[in-house]
Formats: C-alpha cells, sequence, structure tokens
C-alpha cells in the first residue's frame, strides 16, 4: 500500500507542475511566481485516500461501446524528428513483458480496449508524424483518430488547419490534473489549443533539460554537496561557472583540451543555449493582457541573463560544447561515463541510456540566475516532447472519450512507472535524485516564441548566447519585426479557421 502511494504522491507532484507559471515575471521584473497555498487546488487533492488502493479520480465519460472499432495512434518511428532515439515507446506493446513501462502500457491500454470495445493500436510513420497527418487529412481522412508529434509541430498542424482545438472536442478536460496546464496555458491562441501533454506520455519528462554531476569528482575537488545548495537555494549561475572551473585537466600535457583525453568542467550541447536561458524564468515573449505573445519590451534582467549564460558556455578553457567540433551527444556521455567531466547538461532521456554506466553520479534542477530569483525551471525541447493532437477527421466523440480516458489511466499506470521504477530508483544512483528529479519535473517551463518558432527569433536568442553573450540588442531589434509579422500571419491564419469552423 504504501508504495502504491507514493507511486500516486510522485505522479501528483509531476500533475502540480502545470500550475506553475515558466516566467519569473510576465511583464520581466523580479517579482516570483504565484505562491501555492494551502487552498491551491492540485492532484494531491485528489489522489485517493491511503485506505482505498483501487479508487481513482475518474474522466467525466459516459458509458461507450464503440463495436469493436480500431482506435489508431500515429506515432514517431526512427525517422521522425530527433531519430532513433525518440522512438515513440509509451502508446502501444504487443504484450507483457516484465519490463515496468512496458508493463505499464499493457495495462492501460487492456482497460481501454475493455471499457469501451474498441481496437487500440499505434502505427509507426515511416516518415513523421506531422506529415503524416497532414497527408492523411488531405487526402480526405480516416487513417488516424489521433497522433503523438513534438510540441512544435503540434502547435503548427493547428495553425494550419489539420487538428481540432482542443477545448471544443467531447469529454476533453484540459483543467484535469492529468494535463499539463501550463503548456495549455502557452500553447493557446485566440482562445484555442491544438494540442495536450501531461500524464498521457513520459516522452515529454525524457526531452526536459537536466543537470548530472560526478559525484566522486565533486568530492575529490571538495566541492560542496549541490544536493544541500538546491535544497537551501544556493544554487546559482555563479556557483555553476565557479565549480565548472576547478574540475578541467589537460591529462596529457600537451597544452590542448581533447574530448578522448582530458577532462572537463561541463560537456553539454548547443541546447544548452536555451537550458541557461529558462533556467533563469526568463521568457521572450510572455502573453500580454489580451493573451497575445509579445517580446519583452524591457529587456535589461535578460540582457544580463544572455550574457551570463553565453560566458558560462563560452569559457572554451573548461566546457566543451559538442557541435563546436562535429561531436555527437553520445560522445559527450562517454566523456561523463569515464569519468572526465564534473557537469554533463541533457536531456532526462540520458539517465536511461546511461543504464550500464559505472560512474556514480546525481541529478539536479539548472541554476538559477541569482539569489533574487523565486523558484526553479527546467526547459522542454520542443521537437523532442511528445503531445498528443486530433485530426480534424476523426471521429470527435470516439477520439475525446479515448484519448481523455487514456489520459486519466496514465496518471495511475505510465507516470508511477516512470517516476517509481524506472526512473528514480532503476537508473538514478541515490534517493537524493530522485527528489531532484521531483523538483525538476515540477518546474519545467515553457516559451511562446521557441514553441511557436515565429520568425526564428528563438533561434537568434540562442546564436547570441552560444556566440559569447554579447550584442543582443542589435540582434534583438533586427528580428523583432520578423518575429512580430510571422506571429500576426498566425494569428490570422487561426481566426480564419476559427470563422469557418464557427468558432
Amino acid at each position: 500500500m504504501k508504495k502504491r502511494m507514493f507511486c500516486l504522491l510522485l505522479a501528483a507532484l509531476f500533475c502540480l507542475s502545470a500550475l506553475i507559471s515558466c516566467s519569473e515575471s510576465k511583464t520581466n521584473t523580479d517579482e516570483p511566481a504565484p505562491a501555492q497555498t494551502a487552498d491551491t487546488p492540485t492532484a494531491a487533492d485528489e489522489t485517493p485516500a491511503e485506505d482505498d488502493e483501487t479508487a481513482e479520480l475518474q474522466p467525466d465519460i459516459p458509458a461507450l461501446d464503440f463495436g469493436g472499432a480500431d482506435f489508431v495512434i500515429c506515432t514517431s518511428g526512427a525517422n521522425d524528428d530527433n531519430g532513433k532515439d525518440w522512438v515513440t515507446y509509451d502508446v502501444y506493446v504487443e504484450e507483457l513483458n516484465g519490463e515496468v513501462i512496458n508493463d505499464a502500457v499493457f495495462e492501460r491500454d487492456l482497460y481501454l480496449n475493455e471499457t469501451y470495445n474498441i481496437n487500440f493500436r499505434a502505427e509507426v510513420t515511416s516518415s513523421n508524424v506531422h506529415g503524416s497527418l497532414q497527408s492523411d487529412v488531405k487526402a480526405g481522412g480516416g487513417t488516424y483518430d489521433a497522433g503523438f508529434t513534438g510540441i512544435m509541430r503540434g502547435q503548427t498542424l493547428g495553425t494550419q488547419g489539420i487538428t481540432h482545438n482542443m477545448f471544443t472536442v467531447p469529454y476533453i478536460d484540459l483543467s484535469k490534473p492529468w494535463w499539463d496546464h501550463r503548456l495549455t496555458e502557452d500553447c493557446t491562441l485566440l482562445g484555442d489549443v491544438y494540442l495536450g501533454t501531461g500524464d498521457i506520455t513520459v516522452i515529454d519528462n525524457d526531452a526536459t533539460w537536466i543537470l548530472m554531476f560526478n559525484k566522486q569528482m565533486r568530492v575529490d575537488l571538495q566541492l560542496e554537496d549541490l544536493y544541500t545548495l538546491v535544497r537551501e537555494d544556493r544554487w546559482y549561475y555563479d556557483t555553476l561557472y565557479e565549480m565548472l572551473q576547478t574540475a578541467t585537466r589537460d591529462t596529457d600535457g600537451n597544452g590542448k583540451l581533447q574530448p578522448k583525453v582530458d577532462t572537463f568542467g561541463f560537456v553539454t550541447t548547443a541546447n544548452t543555449c536555451y537550458g541557461l536561458l529558462y533556467a533563469s524564468g526568463e521568457q521572450m515573449a510572455p502573453k500580454n493582457e489580451e493573451g497575445i505573445p509579445t517580446l519583452l519590451e524591457n529587456i535589461d534582467r535578460f540582457t544580463a541573463v544572455v550574457e551570463k549564460a553565453g560566458m558560462i558556455l563560452g569559457n572554451l578553457d573548461h566546457v566543451f560544447v559538442a557541435d563546436r567540433t562535429g561531436y555527437g551527444t553520445d560522445d559527450l556521455r562517454y566523456i561523463f561515463e569515464e569519468g572526465r567531466a564534473l557537469f554533463y547538461g541533457e536531456v532526462a532521456q540520458c539517465i536511461t541510456r546511461m543504464r550500464n554506466s559505472e560512474t556514480d553520479f546525481g541529478v539536479i534542477p539548472w541554476p538559477k540566475f541569482d539569489e533574487t530569483q523565486k523558484g526553479f525551471y527546467n526547459f522542454v525541447h520542443n521537437t523532442a516532447a511528445k503531445a498528443i493532437v486530433l485530426p480534424v477527421t476523426c471521429d470527435l466523440e470516439k477520439s475525446g472519450a479515448i484519448i481523455e480516458a487514456m489520459a486519466a489511466k496514465s496518471m495511475y499506470t505510465l507516470t508511477p512507472a516512470y517516476y517509481d521504477t524506472a526512473l528514480t530508483y532503476k537508473y538514478m544512483r541515490d534517493e537524493e535524485s530522485a527528489e531532484m528529479m521531483n523538483i525538476i519535473l515540477a518546474s519545467r517551463c515553457y516559451d511562446p516564441a521557441y514553441i511557436n518558432d515565429w520568425g526564428g527569433f528563438a533561434g537568434q536568442i540562442h546564436g547570441v548566447i552560444y556566440n559569447g553573450g554579447t550584442n543582443l540588442a542589435s540582434k534583438w531589434n533586427g528580428t523583432a519585426k520578423v518575429f512580430n509579422k510571422m506571429r500576426d500571419k498566425s494569428l490570422d491564419k487561426l481566426a480564419e479557421i476559427q470563422a469557418e469552423r464557427g468558432g
């Protein structure tokens, strides 16, 4: 009983993350995000009592019988965005095999089949999910009842008129604890939202940016306990920068750092430009009072964040960024597994890739910008993270009912499996890392500028950080007009779609 309650409480912590705003301040001040209070509704409020292990919060769906009809979800294969490492694994499996995620998926899908009399299955695309959905809709549809695609792709499908507004789909209630409320808020445009994520998938967890550290190296270098720094709110950009400088070693003494032999303070990829930026709580385009994503007017704090992030990543004497040298993400993992890096920044999925590693490592959230910041924030990759979308050609009642039921049931099957066994115990090396992972997944954040990629603005800011963090103002001002033009074009298209649909 205690183990099951622990699973459910961990699932509740994930759902609680939906209630926390990404931006440290929507108006670029240092105001803290809204605090949780005893009266704040959370998933924990609706978690079953410990004396009733079988009780579950149920979706608002009547008794429905779909007569054995197929229910087909289009999912990612090796040729989709991000390649073989991001093949969908949490939607459908053929049989039980003793692996916790596999068996949780089987249990959930069996429930859907038996409860709604359907034949639930997945079809792995040979190209990419968004392209397959586009082609099917244009051909008249009927192949797919739903699709799992990257967050950015899902947003684009909505602005193209390919998918349904989730707010109007029967039975789907995005206010329920099994949906990520924060993503819903940041993806809503003109009152509509065309995708959803949360407990229905764990790949969005996999796509969350985390920071790993070598525990033995920390001890050898006599650095402060990193878990304590996080718990005591003393984990800042400056602390990271000071620590990483202590670890670098020119092992072969040839006067230059080489990834195959030397030791580094920090190994990572260029996406840490976003990891550091969003760790500050900043957004490029928070929503204004009318709900329109709008570029910041006061960029003073944003500029300071970019400069310091650029300083960290630009320190080539201590930081190895794979993209700068043509190395891949696996090369970073090898360096870390060989005990030649103090810090390793990547997606959470890399934890499972190190299942056979003998390196004793820990996991912590990305640092705060400074001591004035309230709360940690952790970036989610916009093409690797998955969201559910419903093509406009689907049977709305069937798709709405099954997807809502799938999300709800996942909160009691898939999410606990991910937290309790597959992640926090099977692959992590200590209870403290499990605690830190809860903080990370409860503080994930999104930015409309990054999600929608209007005018390539987010990529331009990424480039500023990558190149040292200087001259932000000129790049910002030079790209703002393009951002505004592309944003307005998307909003105009959405307005046309709404008018055509009578919304």
